[in-house]
Protein backbone atom coordinates (compact mmCIF):
# COMPACT_ATOMS: atom_id res chain seq x y z
CA UNK A 1 0.00 0.00 0.00
CA UNK A 2 1.30 3.34 -0.83
CA UNK A 3 1.86 6.41 1.78
CA UNK A 4 -1.15 8.38 0.41
CA UNK A 5 -3.44 4.72 0.29
CA UNK A 6 -2.02 4.45 3.73
CA UNK A 7 -2.99 7.68 5.41
CA UNK A 8 -6.38 7.61 3.78
CA UNK A 9 -7.12 4.28 5.36
CA UNK A 10 -6.15 5.61 8.67
CA UNK A 11 -8.07 8.63 8.30
CA UNK A 12 -11.27 6.58 7.21
CA UNK A 13 -11.00 4.24 9.78
CA UNK A 14 -10.63 7.32 12.93
CA UNK A 15 -13.03 9.30 11.37
CA UNK A 16 -15.75 6.70 11.90
CA UNK A 17 -14.39 6.05 15.40
CA UNK A 18 -15.15 9.54 15.87
CA UNK A 19 -18.94 8.87 14.84
CA UNK A 20 -19.15 6.63 18.24
CA UNK A 21 -20.36 7.48 21.31
CA UNK A 22 -17.67 8.17 24.08
CA UNK A 23 -15.68 5.59 25.62
CA UNK A 24 -17.06 6.61 29.22
CA UNK A 25 -20.84 6.15 27.92
CA UNK A 26 -20.90 2.23 27.65
CA UNK A 27 -22.20 1.79 24.82
CA UNK A 28 -21.32 0.34 21.33
CA UNK A 29 -17.99 0.47 19.74
CA UNK A 30 -16.27 2.67 22.40
CA UNK A 31 -13.76 4.95 20.88
CA UNK A 32 -10.07 4.70 22.05
CA UNK A 33 -8.95 6.88 19.04
CA UNK A 34 -10.88 10.41 19.51
CA UNK A 35 -9.76 12.99 17.34
CA UNK A 36 -11.32 16.22 18.09
CA UNK A 37 -10.45 20.20 17.42
CA UNK A 38 -7.36 21.27 19.23
CA UNK A 39 -6.78 17.20 20.86
CA UNK A 40 -3.37 15.94 19.26
CA UNK A 41 -4.01 12.72 17.82
CA UNK A 42 -2.98 8.97 19.40
CA UNK A 43 -0.80 7.08 17.84
CA UNK A 44 1.59 8.16 14.53
CA UNK A 45 0.67 11.63 12.94
CA UNK A 46 -1.71 10.47 10.02
CA UNK A 47 -1.37 13.97 8.70
CA UNK A 48 2.12 13.79 8.70
CA UNK A 49 4.05 12.18 5.87
CA UNK A 50 7.65 12.79 7.37
CA UNK A 51 6.53 11.19 10.70
CA UNK A 52 4.97 8.31 8.61
CA UNK A 53 8.39 7.81 7.03
CA UNK A 54 10.04 7.62 10.30
CA UNK A 55 8.19 5.84 12.25
CA UNK A 56 8.47 1.78 12.21
CA UNK A 57 6.29 -0.73 10.28
CA UNK A 58 5.59 -2.38 13.37
CA UNK A 59 3.97 1.16 14.36
CA UNK A 60 2.62 1.12 11.06
CA UNK A 61 1.17 -2.31 11.16
CA UNK A 62 -0.26 -1.91 14.55
CA UNK A 63 -2.05 1.51 14.03
CA UNK A 64 -3.81 0.39 10.94
CA UNK A 65 -5.35 -2.79 12.72
CA UNK A 66 -6.13 -0.93 15.94
CA UNK A 67 -8.85 -3.90 16.43
CA UNK A 68 -9.63 -2.68 20.07
CA UNK A 69 -10.63 0.53 18.85
CA UNK A 70 -13.67 0.20 19.37
CA UNK A 71 -15.22 -2.29 21.27
CA UNK A 72 -19.23 -4.57 21.51
CA UNK A 73 -21.28 -3.97 24.36
CA UNK A 74 -20.21 -7.36 25.71
CA UNK A 75 -16.60 -6.45 25.43
CA UNK A 76 -17.07 -3.16 27.41
CA UNK A 77 -18.74 -4.58 30.22
CA UNK A 78 -16.08 -7.18 30.53
CA UNK A 79 -13.47 -4.85 30.28
CA UNK A 80 -15.20 -3.15 33.06
CA UNK A 81 -15.34 -5.74 35.06
CA UNK A 82 -11.90 -7.50 34.52
CA UNK A 83 -9.74 -3.75 35.17
CA UNK A 84 -11.91 -3.39 38.64
CA UNK A 85 -9.13 -3.21 41.73
CA UNK A 86 -6.30 -2.76 39.21
CA UNK A 87 -3.27 -1.03 40.55
CA UNK A 88 -0.04 0.55 38.57
CA UNK A 89 3.29 0.44 40.20
CA UNK A 90 6.53 1.57 39.55
CA UNK A 91 8.76 5.03 38.51
CA UNK A 92 7.73 7.84 37.37
CA UNK A 93 6.71 6.82 33.85
CA UNK A 94 4.26 4.77 35.50
CA UNK A 95 3.17 7.35 37.56
CA UNK A 96 2.09 9.30 34.40
CA UNK A 97 0.07 6.68 33.25
CA UNK A 98 -2.36 8.04 35.45
CA UNK A 99 -2.44 11.78 33.94
CA UNK A 100 -3.27 9.97 30.44
CA UNK A 101 -6.95 10.37 31.51
CA UNK A 102 -6.82 13.99 32.83
CA UNK A 103 -4.48 15.59 29.69
CA UNK A 104 -7.16 13.84 26.88
CA UNK A 105 -10.42 14.22 28.71
CA UNK A 106 -11.14 11.12 27.88
CA UNK A 107 -12.63 8.41 29.83
CA UNK A 108 -11.27 4.74 29.30
CA UNK A 109 -12.56 1.36 30.78
CA UNK A 110 -8.60 0.96 31.16
CA UNK A 111 -7.52 3.16 33.00
CA UNK A 112 -10.30 4.69 35.19
CA UNK A 113 -10.32 1.47 36.93
CA UNK A 114 -6.86 1.96 38.48
CA UNK A 115 -4.91 2.94 41.58
CA UNK A 116 -1.71 4.30 41.42
CA UNK A 117 1.11 2.68 43.71
CA UNK A 118 3.90 4.52 41.52
CA UNK A 119 6.53 6.85 42.44
CA UNK A 120 8.76 9.37 40.75
CA UNK A 121 12.32 8.00 41.30
CA UNK A 122 11.05 4.71 42.22
CA UNK A 123 13.49 1.63 40.99
CA UNK A 124 13.54 -1.72 41.68
CA UNK A 125 16.71 -1.59 43.97
CA UNK A 126 14.99 1.08 46.40
CA UNK A 127 11.26 -1.25 46.11
CA UNK A 128 13.51 -3.90 47.68
CA UNK A 129 14.67 -1.79 50.36
CA UNK A 130 13.11 -2.04 53.88
CA UNK A 131 10.77 0.82 55.25
CA UNK A 132 12.92 2.27 57.93
CA UNK A 133 11.47 5.61 56.79
CA UNK A 134 14.53 6.91 55.12
CA UNK A 135 13.24 5.27 51.61
CA UNK A 136 11.10 5.87 49.15
CA UNK A 137 7.77 3.61 49.16
CA UNK A 138 3.92 4.86 47.94
CA UNK A 139 1.75 5.94 50.49
CA UNK A 140 -1.55 4.37 51.91
CA UNK A 141 -3.48 5.85 53.73
CA UNK A 142 -0.98 8.73 54.83
CA UNK A 143 1.69 6.32 55.47
CA UNK A 144 4.49 4.54 53.46
CA UNK A 145 4.03 0.82 53.00
CA UNK A 146 6.45 -1.00 50.97
CA UNK A 147 5.31 -2.48 47.29
CA UNK A 148 3.51 -5.69 49.05
CA UNK A 149 2.18 -4.66 51.99
CA UNK A 150 0.31 -1.55 49.92
CA UNK A 151 -0.93 -3.79 47.51
CA UNK A 152 -2.55 -5.83 50.20
CA UNK A 153 -4.23 -2.98 51.99
CA UNK A 154 -5.78 -1.65 48.74
CA UNK A 155 -6.96 -4.52 47.94
CA UNK A 156 -5.42 -4.94 44.12
CA UNK A 157 -6.20 -8.15 42.05
CA UNK A 158 -4.37 -6.99 38.90
CA UNK A 159 -0.77 -5.23 39.36
CA UNK A 160 0.72 -3.76 36.61
CA UNK A 161 3.99 -3.06 36.59
CA UNK A 162 6.65 -0.64 35.02
CA UNK A 163 10.24 -0.53 36.17
CA UNK A 164 13.50 -0.44 34.57
CA UNK A 165 15.47 2.80 33.66
CA UNK A 166 17.36 3.41 37.29
CA UNK A 167 18.58 0.02 36.83
CA UNK A 168 19.75 -0.84 33.62
CA UNK A 169 23.55 -0.74 34.89
CA UNK A 170 22.87 -3.11 37.26
CA UNK A 171 23.40 -6.78 36.12
CA UNK A 172 21.37 -8.29 39.11
CA UNK A 173 17.69 -5.78 37.38
CA UNK A 174 16.38 -8.86 36.26
CA UNK A 175 16.79 -11.30 39.08
CA UNK A 176 15.57 -8.22 41.66
CA UNK A 177 12.85 -7.22 39.48
CA UNK A 178 12.05 -11.23 39.98
CA UNK A 179 12.56 -10.74 43.62
CA UNK A 180 9.93 -8.16 43.93
CA UNK A 181 7.49 -9.75 42.01
CA UNK A 182 7.00 -12.85 43.88
CA UNK A 183 7.31 -11.13 47.06
CA UNK A 184 4.28 -9.13 45.98
CA UNK A 185 2.42 -12.69 44.82
CA UNK A 186 3.69 -14.03 48.08
CA UNK A 187 1.89 -11.44 50.12
CA UNK A 188 -1.26 -11.29 47.38
CA UNK A 189 -1.93 -15.34 46.39
CA UNK A 190 -3.95 -14.66 43.79
CA UNK A 191 -3.01 -11.55 42.44
CA UNK A 192 -2.19 -11.51 38.62
CA UNK A 193 0.81 -9.73 37.50
CA UNK A 194 1.57 -7.99 34.74
CA UNK A 195 4.96 -6.50 33.33
CA UNK A 196 4.77 -3.39 31.23
CA UNK A 197 8.32 -3.68 28.95
CA UNK A 198 11.01 -0.91 29.76
CA UNK A 199 10.13 1.50 26.64
CA UNK A 200 12.91 3.01 24.82
CA UNK A 201 14.62 6.37 25.12
CA UNK A 202 15.85 8.41 23.19
CA UNK A 203 18.77 8.07 20.58
CA UNK A 204 20.55 10.97 22.07
CA UNK A 205 19.95 10.57 26.00
CA UNK A 206 22.00 6.94 25.85
CA UNK A 207 25.46 6.71 27.51
CA UNK A 208 27.72 3.62 27.79
CA UNK A 209 25.98 2.27 30.99
CA UNK A 210 22.41 4.00 29.66
CA UNK A 211 21.19 2.83 26.67
CA UNK A 212 18.80 1.05 24.58
CA UNK A 213 20.52 -2.03 23.98
CA UNK A 214 19.92 -2.64 28.30
CA UNK A 215 16.47 -1.78 27.80
CA UNK A 216 16.25 -4.85 25.12
CA UNK A 217 18.53 -7.03 26.94
CA UNK A 218 16.23 -6.22 30.25
CA UNK A 219 13.41 -6.86 28.15
CA UNK A 220 14.24 -10.11 27.22
CA UNK A 221 15.19 -10.91 30.39
CA UNK A 222 11.98 -10.28 31.90
CA UNK A 223 10.06 -12.26 29.19
CA UNK A 224 11.52 -15.68 30.04
CA UNK A 225 11.08 -14.64 34.06
CA UNK A 226 7.73 -13.94 33.35
CA UNK A 227 7.31 -17.23 31.30
CA UNK A 228 8.61 -19.28 34.30
CA UNK A 229 6.53 -17.83 36.97
CA UNK A 230 3.54 -17.69 34.84
CA UNK A 231 3.19 -14.02 34.65
CA UNK A 232 2.18 -11.50 31.66
CA UNK A 233 4.57 -9.51 29.98
CA UNK A 234 2.64 -6.60 27.96
CA UNK A 235 5.32 -5.61 25.27
CA UNK A 236 5.12 -1.64 23.78
CA UNK A 237 9.18 -1.81 23.20
CA UNK A 238 8.75 -1.82 19.28
CA UNK A 239 5.33 -0.21 19.09
CA UNK A 240 6.64 2.65 20.84
CA UNK A 241 10.15 2.88 18.15
CA UNK A 242 11.31 5.36 15.65
CA UNK A 243 12.00 2.20 13.41
CA UNK A 244 15.61 2.23 14.83
CA UNK A 245 15.29 1.06 18.67
CA UNK A 246 14.64 4.62 19.91
CA UNK A 247 11.92 6.63 21.68
CA UNK A 248 10.78 9.57 18.90
CA UNK A 249 11.91 12.63 20.43
CA UNK A 250 8.54 14.27 19.10
CA UNK A 251 6.75 11.45 21.38
CA UNK A 252 9.20 12.76 24.56
CA UNK A 253 7.80 15.48 27.01
CA UNK A 254 11.80 15.78 28.02
CA UNK A 255 13.09 14.24 24.60
CA UNK A 256 15.05 11.36 27.15
CA UNK A 257 12.40 8.75 28.44
CA UNK A 258 8.65 10.50 29.51
CA UNK A 259 6.60 9.84 26.65
CA UNK A 260 3.41 12.52 25.84
CA UNK A 261 0.91 11.65 27.77
CA UNK A 262 -1.61 10.97 24.75
CA UNK A 263 1.42 7.90 23.98
CA UNK A 264 -0.28 5.48 26.76
CA UNK A 265 -3.02 4.91 24.17
CA UNK A 266 -0.29 2.10 23.28
CA UNK A 267 -0.64 0.89 27.05
CA UNK A 268 -4.02 1.22 27.11
CA UNK A 269 -4.65 -1.00 23.68
CA UNK A 270 -2.61 -3.89 25.19
CA UNK A 271 -3.58 -4.14 28.45
CA UNK A 272 -7.28 -4.51 26.78
CA UNK A 273 -5.97 -7.07 23.95
CA UNK A 274 -4.54 -9.48 26.89
CA UNK A 275 -7.31 -8.83 28.50
CA UNK A 276 -10.17 -10.09 25.87
CA UNK A 277 -7.70 -12.69 24.76
CA UNK A 278 -7.81 -13.84 28.78
CA UNK A 279 -11.20 -13.52 28.90
CA UNK A 280 -11.79 -15.31 25.33
CA UNK A 281 -13.37 -12.59 23.76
Amino acid sequence: MNLRKYRTAILTAMIAAMATVPSFAGAIAQGVTPMTDGTTIFGPAVDNSSTLSTISDAVKQYYANMDVSQLTNDQFYALSEYFKDSVIIGDSIAENFQRYNITTNVGDVVSDNFTSLSVAGYSIAKALLPNDGNNIHPMVRGERHRLPEAISLIGAKHVYSFFGYTDLADPDAADNYETLLKEIQAANPGVDINVISTTYMTKSTQTEDYNNDDVRALNEAMKLKCASNGWCFIDVQDIMSDGNGNLPDDWSIDKKIHYNYQYYIYWVNEMKRTALARLGL
